[in-house]
């Protein structure tokens, strides 16, 4: 099937609970004021998902306040379907700090912070789904595609249970291993699992056997390793190279795993397990090497899904067309000068988080 064919698929249905949070984006240039945009692993793979013409429903519990308020108007610029996620006084909405700057090398770098830079607060953190409303979560969510998980909790296991039962391919992407015996039950309930060496390096000490029918591990810039069975019998793990740009093309690698995940989903989870369980590795490769491909170019831009914010859909295709058709390196070039806006993000001035969103 060609990328094209996959375009603005909205009988293609995603439904995810785990990290959606309050990006506060800061560049350190004084003339861009900070950027408020949806983020955490969920919020961005959903959000990106509804950019490439699926229908994502985020499940989550958030606070009933203003940071709440300005992720939900985000998420709905860009037609996210937010009937799942409830805002209630016990609830929170994290938000993260996402910087970026120039290390002492010159090449772009972040980091998230998790304090109020102003005063040295904490802001908000997580709060899963409670377990006891998964009942009624399910009786309003549609028959899903595809259902994504990144945090491990009760909730998360018995919504990836529902939705498995009901025939949706079920991607985990974990960002540690805390509690073993509800990260096991996490893997039993998977097809997909994929993960950041970064953020677990000792995967394949604590499971040597494949455990999930696709395991992917993500290495950074030298690109990600895989093994895929159906039978979950694969020993030797795949290398897939990264696109390598040039380091003055690239303004924050934040948010490339995100948009991998979200191509690989975008590839593999058209009809659900069904059709993942007809894949072949041919298949799988084309979904990573796409995936990578969509997570290159947005280091090319602010934020974890800052090309979003700059190119529509169609720019897209033909950035990755480029990218991946070497030879046509120069036409991708052009596409990163063209910097017209086609939406905007919300931007404030940022006296102090905690008085922005009355946190104090």
């Amino acid at each position: 099937m060609k990328l094209a064919d996959y375009k603005e698929n909205k009988d293609f249905v995603c439904v995810g609970t785990g990290l959606l949070a309050l990006d506060v984006i800061l560049n350190g240039r004084p003339e861009t004021p900070p950027k408020f945009q949806a983020g955490g692993s969920c919020g961005n793979v959903l959000t990106i998902l509804s950019y490439l013409g699926c229908r994502s429903f985020p499940i989550a519990r958030l606070a009933d306040n203003r940071a709440s308020i300005e992720l939900l108007s985000d998420l709905k610029m860009w037609d996210v379907i937010t009937d799942l996620i409830v805002s209630k006084k016990e609830g929170s909405t994290p938000i993260i700090i996402h910087r970026i700057f120039k290390g002492k090398d010159g090449k772009s770098k972040h980091k998230f912070e998790f304090k109020d830079p102003s005063t040295g607060i904490w802001l908000p953190q997580y709060k899963p789904v409670i377990a006891k409303d998964v009942d009624e979560i399910t009786k309003k969510h549609p028959n899903a595609n595809v259902f994504y998980f990144d945090r491990v909790n009760r909730a998360s296991i018995e919504l990836a249970k529902y939705n498995k039962s009901n025939g949706a391919l079920v991607v985990f992407e974990p960002s540690s291993i805390k509690d073993i015996k509800l990260f096991k039950q996490a893997l039993e309930v998977s097809h997909i699992l994929k993960f950041s060496k970064d953020r677990i390096n000792n995967y394949q000490e604590l499971f040597p056997d494949q455990q999930t029918i696709l395991e992917i591990e993500t290495l950074g810039q030298d690109g990600l390793q895989y093994r895929f069975s159906k039978t979950r019998k694969a020993k030797n793990w795949k290398r897939v190279v990264s696109y390598k740009l040039d380091d003055d093309f690239i303004k924050d690698s934040a948010g490339a795993g995100d948009w991998c995940t979200s191509g690989i989903i975008y590839l593999l989870g058209t009809n659900g397990f069904e059709s993942f369980s007809n894949m072949l590795t041919s298949d799988i490769e084309n979904a990573l090497q796409y995936g990578q491909a969509l997570g290159a170019i947005n280091c090319c831009f602010d934020g974890a899904r800052g090309i979003m914010y700059k190119k529509d859909r169609n720019d897209l295709d033909k950035a990755v067309s480029c990218l991946q058709q070497r030879s046509e390196y120069n036409a991708f070039i052009e596409f990163l000068s063209d910097s017209n806006t086609t939406k905007k993000s919300i931007t404030h001035d940022l006296p102090s988080i905690t008085s922005l969103f009355n946190l104090g």
